[in-house]
């Protein structure tokens, strides 16, 4: 073996155990996105409570939020609208507020169940149409959008839906099929531009929130994040980070015999070397952004 094969393998190999080391997902670090921030007058922010002047600007970032997204999703029949600080927000007030049983299936994003400790754990063929739905789409098992035939079966089962899209920024597109049931819709501004500790998200909801309605009616909420949020939507485009970053996943899946996801900063393997990974039964779900540097 020459030192040139040799150091290419030790390299792959250092690669591998990052893979296998990180249990996280976040997209790598956005030199354009960072600019953009660099570059804001975050001053601007200050409101005189209660004038409507926040509610106005937050009411425009919605307009612009459900044509920016509407490539992917309807969000149509969810007429009201949140900030939030970060899907994770949304998911910590889901939880503190609706006391019906819940499902979620194996695999997908573990803190709701973390927090409250009573959802019960379903295959995808064993949904309970008395349990609301906990589903992330694109996956948390995986990153790859649902097939429209398992939305096909939420639809007949005909459980209340809860969905998670936090991944959707870092996807190409993909049209979500309607969910008949679907009843909240968290959105977060995290993943595809490494924004991870801004808490940026979003929520919708078919009905008023039983908070949330309370603190917008007196405009109380993170003003600088809503124009970060603006920003974002209004430079990029829904599906321009996966755009930009493909060629580097697919080098990468290629060069480590990895399967690519829907999602740019993510890959799946059966290797079993990758066992402390596996998120289902079928394969381990795998974050680039460690070894992003290498290519």
């Amino acid at each position: 073996m020459t030192l040139a094969v040799s150091l290419q393998k030790n390299s792959l190999d250092q690669q591998k155990e990052n893979l296998k080391n990180n249990p996280f997902v976040q997209a790598p670090l956005s030199i354009d996105v960072h600019k953009i921030l660099h570059e804001m007058d975050f001053s601007k922010t200050y409101y005189s409570r209660g004038n409507g002047a926040a509610t106005k600007d937050f009411n425009d970032i919605e307009e612009v939020h459900r044509k920016w997204i509407s490539e992917i999703i309807d969000l149509s029949s969810l007429p009201h609208i949140y900030p939030t600080a970060g899907a994770t927000e949304a998911i910590n007030l889901w939880r503190l507020t609706d006391s019906r049983p819940w499902q979620y299936l194996k695999g997908d994003y573990s803190w709701p169940q973390l927090i409250s400790k009573n959802g019960v754990q379903v295959t995808q063929k064993d949904l309970r149409s008395d349990h609301v739905l906990y589903l992330s789409n694109p996956s948390s098992i995986d990153g790859n959008f649902l097939e429209d035939s398992y939305i096909d079966y939420i639809n007949t089962v005909g459980c209340p839906v809860i969905l998670d899209c936090a991944y959707i920024g870092a996807t190409k597109v993909k049209k979500i099929k309607s969910i008949k049931n679907l009843e909240q819709v968290f959105f977060s501004f995290s993943k595809g531009w490494g924004l991870i500790g801004y808490r940026l998200g979003i929520m919708y909801t078919s009905t008023p929130h039983k908070t949330l309605k309370l603190m917008k009616r007196v405009e109380c909420w993170n003003y600088p994040a809503t124009i970060i949020m603006r920003s974002i939507m209004e430079n990029f485009s829904v599906h321009e980070m996966f755009d930009r970053n493909k060629s580097k996943q697919v080098e990468i899946c290629e060069s480590l015999g990895l399967e690519q996801s829907d999602t740019f900063f993510i890959a799946n393997s059966i290797d079993s070397f990758f066992g402390e990974r596996f998120r289902s039964a079928e394969k381990a779900r795998l974050c680039l952004s460690d070894i992003w540097s290498f290519y």
